[in-house]
C-alpha cells in the first residue's frame, strides 16, 4: 500500500544526501573563489531543486492514494498506521532521515552564504583597491571623476 510513497521518500532521501555532499565540497570553491565550480554549483541547485520538487508532487500524491485506498479521510501518518502499522513506521523513518537532511542542508546553506558574502566583500575591497574613488572635490562639492564623466561642454 504504502510502497510507492517509500520508494519516493527513499529517492528524495539520496537526492537530498548528495546535495549535502556537494553543499560541503561548495564551501571550498567559495573560500578559494573560484568562479566557474561556484557557476557549476549553482546550475547543480537550480536542477536538483527541480528534481525536489517533482518527488515532492510524487510523494503527495503517492499517500493521497494510500489514504484513498484504506479510506482516511486525512493523509496523516496516524490515519496511515492505523491500517498498516508497519509499512506506516518505515515510512516515519525515511521521512525523519529527509527531516534531518534537509535540516543539514539548510545549515550548509546558511554557512555557505556567510562565506560568500564574506568573499565578496574581499573582491569588493580589492576591486576598490585597483580603482580608488578620489578624494578631491570641485567647487560645487562633487567628487572630480564624477564632474569630469558626468559634464559635457559645448561652444555656445
Amino acid at each position: 500500500m504504502l510502497e510507492e510513497a517509500l520508494a519516493t521518500t527513499v529517492e528524495l532521501r539520496r537526492a537530498l544526501e548528495a546535495e549535502v555532499e556537494r553543499a560541503r565540497a561548495e564551501r571550498e570553491a567559495l573560500k578559494s573563489l573560484d568562479s566557474d565550480r561556484i557557476f557549476a554549483s549553482a546550475a547543480a541547485r537550480a536542477a536538483f531543486n527541480a528534481e525536489v520538487a517533482q518527488l515532492e508532487s510524487q510523494l503527495a500524491a503517492a499517500l493521497r492514494r494510500a489514504a484513498g485506498r484504506v479510506g482516511a479521510a486525512e493523509v496523516t501518518l496516524a490515519a496511515l498506521a492505523a491500517r498498516s502499522p508497519g509499512e506506516t513506521a518505515a515510512l516515519t523513518r525515511a521521512l525523519a532521515d529527509v527531516r534531518a537532511l534537509a535540516a543539514a542542508l539548510a545549515e550548509l546553506d546558511r554557512l555557505n552564504l556567510l562565506i560568500a558574502g564574506r568573499a565578496m566583500a574581499c573582491v569588493q575591497a580589492y576591486l576598490n583597491a585597483l580603482q580608488p574613488a578620489p578624494s578631491a572635490y570641485d567647487r560645487r562639492g562633487i567628487r572630480t571623476a564624477a564632474s569630469r564623466s558626468g559634464t559635457t561642454w559645448s561652444k555656445v
